[in-house]
């Protein structure tokens, strides 16, 4: 399993390492990253990037946002805290989240 992909952006190519991200945004046909320290924008779908990505650390909890698992800090009703943001977690995906989480809960 590879740890880092390469994306173009701002007439560059990016590494990014999958373990350094946050968390990942759709905005129509680009996404932008949020890792640790830096925001990425590049030209992909999140449907793409879920091919990609490892799905026992990413997980889509909106039709907007993918979430890495170990950057989680908390989840209260249908809201995630990761990192240092709150994003939503809808409806139709917050089943599978939970499920998931559970298997992790001891």
């Amino acid at each position: 399993m590879n740890t880092y992909f390469f994306v173009k952006s701002d007439y560059k190519i990016q590494k990014i390492n999958i373990q350094e991200i946050v968390y990942i945004e759709s905005m129509g046909d680009y996404v932008r990253f949020f890792m640790e320290d830096k925001k990425i924008v590049t030209l992909l779908s999140l449907s793409s990037l879920l091919n990609v990505l490892p799905n026992d650390k990413f997980i889509q909890i909106h039709r907007s946002y993918i979430i890495n698992f170990e950057k989680i800090n908390f989840i209260q009703n249908n809201i995630i805290s990761i990192g240092n943001y709150q994003l939503p977690i809808s409806k139709s995906r917050k089943k599978e989240l939970m499920d998931i989480i559970n298997l992790r809960m001891l």
